[in-house]
């Protein structure tokens, strides 16, 4: 259905948060409505600072979680893909190296 609409899915590794922009978001909103929250739990004054901090999220937030997301993948993947590296300058039949005789 994401692809037929033009979207691709992305599937990110467990445990991983750091990765999806949104977590990020998510816990912002979380500690400001713990610093901002008197009121009991579930009480109507309680969605009412959800509703407040929900609409206080904005498109350069957004950004700014994406960024830090995609930096931190990009240096995950840095961590795992060691380069490999072939010299095509030298040309040996020789075996030797890799084979013991």
């Amino acid at each position: 259905m994401a692809r037929d609409r033009g979207f691709r899915v992305i599937r990110l590794p467990p445990y991983h948060c750091i990765f999806n922009p949104i977590e990020l978001i998510w816990s912002q909103m979380k500690n400001n409505i713990r610093r901002n929250n008197t009121a009991p739990k579930f009480s109507s004054a309680t969605i009412d600072i959800i509703r407040e901090e929900a609409s206080k999220i904005t498109a350069e937030m957004w950004a700014n979680c994406v960024r830090h997301s995609t930096k931190e993948k990009d240096q995950y993947r840095a961590r795992l893909i060691t380069p490999l590296i072939i010299n095509l300058e030298e040309s040996s039949d020789d075996d030797s190296d890799y084979f013991d005789q």
